[in-house]
């Protein structure tokens, strides 16, 4: 149901149905909810900004969306991992952009939403984009700006992009054919009551289950892959209605697919539903979904996309296509070792195996992971360090002069405190070096055998203690979204939010009903 505007409560008929419910009740003037409104958002956003204060690292999501006034909005979501190793995700702002949509604007606006929430450079790790090239573009120049986005790494939708590897593949003749059959088909049902009708009929008959057929969108291939499994299911239904003179007309009947068509409409169906699972899985804002793009790909391509005796020359071809247009499209065989892809598999106990990749590329996998966790280790520990000094300076300021540098001695007091706690208890040896401690965590972590069947970040949540350095990488890692779907399920929202009846809000209301519609139940 749409939301109403708040005028509604100034409205004649309103009123008099407020009285008829609750003679006694006064009904509260529009100020007066639209500042309860702005207080709310102004305690949630409190809420959200403590949040991720609270924690260590911070991806985002982004997308464009055009509302039903034809005004440009740019939602943008925060995805982190908390200090109980819970995946969280809140809209940040949903944001009416103006300007032209170049890759150097949307990179300004998205700066201006990151800054808002004070959230520093070296926690900015990802940006999960669509495949547009304004979005490809911004991400460019936001690694230009290391300063401000630290080491951010663009991050290409996994959704959009199977996608357009599943757009390319069925476009060969035959299955494009029996697609096209196959919508004129239901679009004769859709528009005939009488063949709907007689459609029902034949299921009962037939005992076949009575469900309608689906009209396919050009746009989204999912629903390709729905009309064409629901056509087959309905077959001999279908079939049956067509071949009746009493309902179909003599012209109509050309309609039906030939047998031929049939089969390839089923295989093509049974090919396309795994990518849809696939999507499914890499789409839900509770997954850790980006350590399972390479090792699921690497699956479906070898355990189902893998030419068979029985397959159709059109469903090899299918098959073919997807392989070659997945390994292009993610340049699977050229990733390098510090991709953010291979370096989230790593630390996922779910594949940190690497078994899709070769023992040499493996090990330089290993290797960017020891470094990343001894660099995020030091990073860490030299916070905790300043902000302990920094603590203590402020509680004895009072009580020493300025040119005794406390502050100084708190620092370095800390620092043999920390050295003294990593060292043996027998004698004392040098500082461990962080990149040779967390190389010994990836050893046990490798040859770890624990078994878990509460998903990655419950693993690590029960292992925190034992691997510290590669805790820190994992919540680095793990935090980054596989799709920007989050972005757009904003936009879904914003469209019960402004819709005919209330088209006329003020883009800072949209954001503040927005980041209530969404945020309020998280927090």
């Amino acid at each position: 149901m749409d939301m109403r505007p708040i005028n509604i409560i100034e409205g004649e008929g309103f009123k008099r149905l407020v009285k008829l419910l609750e003679p006694g009740y006064t009904i509260p003037k529009r100020s007066t909810i639209s500042e309860a409104l702005t207080l709310k958002h102004n305690k949630l956003r409190g809420q959200v900004l403590a949040q991720i204060a609270s924690t260590t690292a911070v991806s985002f999501t982004t997308d464009i969306w055009t509302s039903i006034g034809m005004e440009a909005y740019m939602a943008v979501t925060a995805h982190f991992i908390n200090a109980d190793w819970e995946l969280q995700a809140y809209v940040l702002e949903t944001k009416e952009m103006e300007e032209s949509h170049t890759g150097e604007n949307i990179a300004h606006r998205l700066g201006e939403v990151v800054d808002s929430f004070e959230i520093p450079n070296f926690k900015r790790v990802a940006i999960v984009h669509d495949n547009a090239s304004n979005m490809t573009l911004c991400t460019e120049t936001l690694r230009k700006q290391p300063e401000k986005w630290g080491k951010v790494q663009g991050v290409r939708c996994s959704g959009h992009t199977l996608q357009l590897c599943v757009n390319t593949a069925v476009k060969q003749d035959q299955i494009r054919r029996t697609v096209s059959a196959g919508r004129n088909l239901v679009s004769h049902f859709r528009k005939s009551a009488k063949a709907t009708a007689a459609l029902n009929e034949k299921q009962k008959q037939q005992n076949v289950i009575e469900h309608k057929l689906i009209q396919d969108v050009s746009t989204r291939w999912n629903s390709t892959h729905s009309m064409l499994e629901r056509l087959v299911e309905q077959r001999w239904p279908v079939t049956a209605v067509l071949s009746d003179p009493i309902v179909t007309k003599k012209g109509d009947r050309t309609l039906d697919l030939t047998s031929d068509q049939w089969n390839l409409a089923q295989d093509t169906a049974e090919v396309l539903g795994p990518l849809i699972t696939l999507t499914e899985l890499l789409s839900r804002e509770e997954n850790v979904s980006l350590s399972s793009v390479v090792p699921m790909l690497t699956n479906i391509k070898k355990r189902h996309l893998t030419p068979l005796d029985a397959d159709s020359p059109a469903i090899r071809a299918l098959k073919s296509t997807l392989v070659n247009e997945i390994d292009t499209r993610w340049k699977l065989a050229k990733l390098e070792p510090n991709s953010v892809y291979l370096i989230s598999a790593a630390l996922d106990p779910r594949f940190k195996s690497l078994k899709f990749l070769d023992d040499e590329k493996k090990d330089l996998v290993y290797i960017e992971v020891v470094q990343l966790a001894g660099h995020l280790h030091q990073r860490t520990a030299g916070l905790e360090v300043a902000d302990e000094g920094q603590a203590l300076a402020e509680d004895n300021s009072e009580e020493e002069t300025a040119a005794a540098s406390p502050q100084k001695k708190m620092k370095t007091g800390k620092e043999r405190e920390i050295a003294m706690l990593l060292s043996d208890d027998d004698e004392e040896k040098e500082d461990i070096d962080d990149s040779d401690s967390a190389k010994q965590e990836m050893e046990q972590y490798l040859s770890d055998k624990s078994k878990f069947s509460s998903g990655p970040l419950a693993w690590w949540k029960n292992n925190t203690d034992r691997y510290p350095k590669l805790a820190l990488a994992a919540k680095h890692c793990l935090c980054i979204p596989a799709t920007s779907t989050p972005s757009e399920r904003i936009f879904s929202k914003a469209g019960y939010i402004v819709n005919k009846t209330r088209n006329a809000l003020l883009p800072e209301n949209v954001d503040k009903l927005v980041f209530l519609a969404h945020n309020l139940k998280r927090v």
